[in-house]
C-alpha cells in the first residue's frame, strides 16, 4: 500500500506537460526494493499480489472493450495485427544483430528481448526452451541446465525497467513532434464528450417525411421527441418582441404529443429535436426554421426525468427490442454514459450505470423509472458472482496448453486468458438472464485498482534482481540495447500507425501498449488522453502480440545458442 500510494504522489509530479502517472508505481517499487534488498531486508515476493492485479486489469478492459474490438476487426483490426506479427520478427531480427555485434551472451540476451518487449510469458517461455538445449556451448558455459534457467531473468530484470521508460518517452515524444491534442481525436473518432442541444423547429417543408426515414435523409442522427399539429397553436404576427420571439401563443396541450418513429412530420407542425449541433442544423435547413415556441414550456401532459439505468433486465439489449415506446409510451432521447452524452437509436444498448433521459406522461413517470431500475445504491454493487464466473474461465483460458513446433507449450496466461474472455463476454453484454458487464463506475473503480497493485507488485518483486544487474559494469551493454529495442520498436508503431494507418495518436499509443503487452504504457497513455481509445487499441492487438512473443522468444534463444553467438 506504501508503494501504491507513494507512486501515485510522484506519478501526479508534472515536468513541463510531462508526467509518469501510474507508471510512476512501478518505478517507485522498483527503488524501494532496491533499498531494502540492499540493507539485507529484502521484500517478501508475493506472486499472486500482482497476477491478481493484472488479472483485474485486463477482464475489466476486456468487458469495457469487447463492442469496440470486434468493430475493429471489421476494420482496421487485421491490418494492426499483421503489423505487430511484422514488428516483433522485425525486433528478433535485430536482437540477433546486436548480439553477434557486441559478443553478448546469448542466453542473458534472450531474457533482455524479453525484457525489452516486457512480456513475462516470453521470459518463462524462454526458460522453458532451455532444457532442449543441454548438450550446447551456452548452456554447458553456464554449469547446468538450471543455471542457464536463471539467466534469461538477469537479462529481463535489467532491460524491464528502461523497457517501460523508454516506450514512455517515446509516447511523449511523438506527442510533441505531431502536435496531438487528445481532445480534438476524441471528438473525430466520436468517443468524446460531444454536446447534445434540444431544439424547436417549425416545418415549412411541403412534402410529409417520416420520422422513420428523417436520419438519413439529413445524414445524422436525431430523435424527434415532441410534436404539435398546425391545428393546436395559434401564433399573433402582430405581437412578437424585437428579437422575434411571440409574445403570445395560443397552444392546445392537449393536442401536443410524443413523437413515435410511425409518425408523419407535415407541413405547419412544430417538432422538438435532440441531437448535436451539427444535426440540429441539418434537421432545420431539411425541414424548415427555428421556431420560437418551446413545446418543453407549453407541454402540460408529459414529463422529462434522468432516470439510472440499474435494472439488469434492460441491459444489453437493443432499445428497438426493448419496445420502451411501442409497449409502455417511453422514449429514451438521450443515454449519458461516464462523461460522454449520445443520442439515442433503436440499436443503442443500455449499460448498468448509464443516465437516460426519459420522455413520457406525467403519470408514467413512475413506471419508466421502476422498469429503467433508478436505483443508486444498487448501482455501487456488482454482481460478484457474474464477475467471478468470467475471471474463472479467463484464467481457465488461459491454463490450456497449444503445442508449438519444436516440443514447446503455448499458455496465454493470467494476462492473456482474462482478456480474451472479457473481449467476448463484453461483447456479448448478457446472455440470457446473466449480465456480464459491470457498471461503468465500478469498472473503473477496479481496473485502477488492478492496474496499481500489478505495478506495485511487479517493482518490489523485480528491485532486487535488479539492483544485483545493474551493478555489473558489462550489464550497460544489456540495458543500452534493451533501451534502444524498446525505444525504436515504440517510435516504428506510432508512426506506421498514426500516420500510416491514419489512426488516432490515442489508438497508436494503445497498439503500441499492446505490442508490449504492458499494462504500465497503457496507463500512462489512459492518463494522457482521457478517453477510451488507447484500450481499443490496446485490446485488438495484445492476443495476437502475447502469441508472437512467446513464440518468437523461443525461437530467438535456440537461434542464438544453436548459431554459437556471442562465443
Amino acid at each position: 500500500m506504501i508503494i501504491m500510494a507513494l507512486g501515485f504522489f510522484v506519478g501526479r509530479i508534472r515536468i513541463g506537460s510531462f508526467s509518469l502517472g501510474v507508471a510512476a508505481v512501478l518505478f517507485v517499487g522498483l527503488i524501494i526494493s532496491a533499498i531494502f534488498t540492499n540493507y539485507g531486508h529484502p521484500i517478501q515476493q508475493l506472486h499472486i499480489v500482482w497476477v491478481m492485479g493484472l488479472t483485474l486489469f485486463v477482464y475489466t478492459i476486456g468487458l469495457a472493450s469487447g463492442s469496440a474490438f470486434f468493430r475493429a476487426l471489421r476494420t482496421k483490426g487485421l491490418g494492426l495485427n499483421l503489423l505487430i506479427i511484422v514488428l516483433v520478427l522485425s525486433s528478433a531480427g535485430f536482437t540477433i544483430g546486436m548480439v553477434a555485434l557486441f559478443k553478448m551472451e546469448p542466453i542473458i540476451s534472450a531474457g533482455m528481448y524479453t525484457g525489452a518487449l516486457t512480456n513475462t510469458p516470453a521470459l518463462a517461455a524462454v526458460s522453458n526452451a532451455l532444457p532442449s538445449l543441454a548438450d550446447s556451448a551456452a548452456v554447458k558455459a553456464a554449469g547446468s541446465v538450471d543455471a542457464a534457467q536463471s539467466l534469461p531473468t538477469v537479462g529481463y530484470a535489467l532491460s524491464y525497467p528502461l523497457g517501460v521508460l523508454a516506450s514512455i518517452a517515446a509516447f511523449a515524444l511523438f506527442q510533441k513532434v505531431f502536435h496531438i491534442n487528445h481532445q480534438e481525436e476524441a471528438v473525430r473518432a466520436g468517443v468524446a464528450a460531444v454536446p447534445i442541444f434540444t431544439r424547436n423547429i417549425l416545418v415549412t417543408r411541403d412534402d410529409a417525411t417520416r420520422i422513420a426515414d428523417l436520419n438519413s435523409r439529413i445524414g445524422h442522427h436525431i430523435i424527434v421527441s415532441r410534436m404539435l399539429t398546425p391545428d393546436a397553436y395559434e401564433i399573433d404576427p402582430h405581437l412578437l418582441d424585437e428579437k422575434g420571439y411571440p409574445e403570445e401563443v395560443s397552444i392546445d396541450a392537449g393536442k401536443m404529443r410524443i413523437a413515435s418513429v410511425r409518425d408523419v412530420i407535415e407541413k405547419g407542425m412544430i417538432v422538438c429535436v435532440t441531437g448535436t449541433q451539427d444535426a440540429l442544423d441539418a434537421a432545420t435547413e431539411f425541414l424548415g426554421e427555428d421556431s420560437h415556441v418551446d413545446l418543453a414550456y407549453y407541454d402540460v401532459t408529459s414529463g422529462l426525468r434522468r432516470i439510472f439505468v440499474s435494472n439488469p433486465n434492460v441491459v444489453g439489449v437493443k432499445l428497438g427490442k426493448l419496445g420502451l415506446q411501442r409497449k409502455h409510451g417511453i422514449l429514451i432521447t438521450r443515454i449519458r454514459r461516464g462523461d460522454i452524452d449520445m443520442v439515442a437509436t433503436d440499436d443503442s444498448r443500455l449499460e448498468l450505470g448509464d443516465r437516460v433521459r426519459v420522455v413520457t406522461s406525467k403519470e408514467n413517470l413512475t413506471q419508466a423509472a421502476r422498469i429503467l431500475g433508478d436505483s443508486y445504491k444498487s448501482l455501487s454493487e456488482i454482481d460478484v458472482l457474474t464477475f467471478a464466473v468470467g475471471i474463472t474461465l479467463g484464467l481457465l483460458v488461459g491454463k490450456i496448453p497449444v503445442p508449438i513446433p519444436g516440443g514447446g507449450v503455448l499458455e496465454l496466461g493470467s494476462a492473456g486468458g482474462p482478456l480474451i474472455v472479457g473481449l467476448i463476454l463484453g461483447a456479448l453484454g448478457r446472455t440470457g438472464p446473466i449480465v456480464w458487464r459491470i457498471p461503468y463506475s465500478s469498472n473503473l473503480t477496479i481496473r485502477q485498482f488492478g492496474i496499481t497493485l500489478f505495478l506495485a507488485g511487479i517493482g518490489a518483486n523485480a528491485g532486487g534482481d535488479f539492483l544485483k544487474a545493474v551493478t555489473n559494469p558489462a550489464s550497460l551493454t544489456v540495458i543500452a540495447v534493451g533501451g534502444v529495442i524498446t525505444f525504436l520498436l515504440t517510435s516504428l508503431t506510432l508512426v506506421i500507425v498514426y500516420k500510416g494507418f491514419k489512426l488516432p495518436y490515442g489508438t497508436a499509443m494503445g497498439v503500441a501498449a499492446g505490442l508490449f503487452t504492458q499494462p504500465a504504457t497503457l496507463g500512462y497513455a489512459n492518463d494522457q488522453t482521457n478517453n477510451d481509445l488507447p484500450n481499443t487499441g490496446y485490446s485488438t492487438v495484445y492476443p495476437m502480440s502475447m502469441i508472437a512473443k512467446i513464440v518468437v522468444a523461443q525461437v530467438l534463444i535456440i537461434l542464438m545458442v544453436k548459431m554459437g553467438l556471442g562465443a
